[in-house]
């Protein structure tokens, strides 16, 4: 099954000529169908589809289509927990407080998150990464757990930033950026990213 290069918007009963992988150029009907990812990991369904009048193969789908099933691949989530000491929760509470005191706790695992993007792509230093978890605030019992459900884009996001700071696995990833939030946001007087940040937290207010 092939992505079809033409931008022009096609509809519901539209037909073409399509080349069926087992028909060969045959006679095609745009229809709404269910398509599979080829690593048979999850189905998009009904999209619209070029699909093969003689066999009812799905032989293309149109450019229109392609945003609906990459929007479904990205919502394909992996469950990553970890534990951290109490008191992180609580440089989660705090920076979220001075970023908007209206924020609601569910904005906590965002920003995190939104560091974990920031510091992977290059936006925020993050150097400073593995000498964190070195820190008195680093040595203290994991009594609390933290619980996310990551895109493909975030994983992948997490696992770079693993290699390129020599950390050890996902856990010290995380715990150093709550680590880092401490340092720019709750110990700042003024922290440098706070209108972006601010801007961030719109939505959740």
């Amino acid at each position: 099954m092939k992505v079809e290069n033409d931008v022009r918007i096609v509809k519901e009963g539209d037909q073409k000529q399509v080349l069926c992988s087992s028909c060969g150029l045959s006679p095609g009907t745009y229809r709404l169908c269910d398509i599979e990812f080829s690593d048979q990991s999850a189905t998009v369904k009904e999209v619209l589809a070029a699909v093969c009048d003689s066999c009812g193969e799905v032989a293309s789908i149109p450019k229109q289509s392609t945003a609906k099933v990459s929007a479904e691949y990205n919502q394909m989530k992996t469950s990553v927990d970890v534990r951290v000491p109490a008191h992180y929760l609580d440089i989660l509470a705090l920076a979220a407080q001075k970023i908007d005191p209206k924020l609601p706790e569910s904005f906590n695992k965002s920003l995190v998150l939104y560091y974990l993007h920031a510091l992977s792509g290059g936006r925020y230093e993050a150097n400073d990464l593995p000498s964190l978890l070195t820190s008195s605030l680093a040595q203290a019992k994991c009594s609390k757990r933290l619980s996310f459900k990551l895109n493909e884009q975030s994983m992948s996001e997490i696992d770079g930033l693993r290699k390129s700071q020599g950390l050890k696995n996902n856990t010290e990833v995380f715990r150093s950026l709550i680590l880092r939030i401490n340092e720019d946001i709750v110990q700042q007087k003024s922290p440098k990213h706070l209108p972006e940040l601010r801007n961030l937290a719109a939505a959740f207010v």
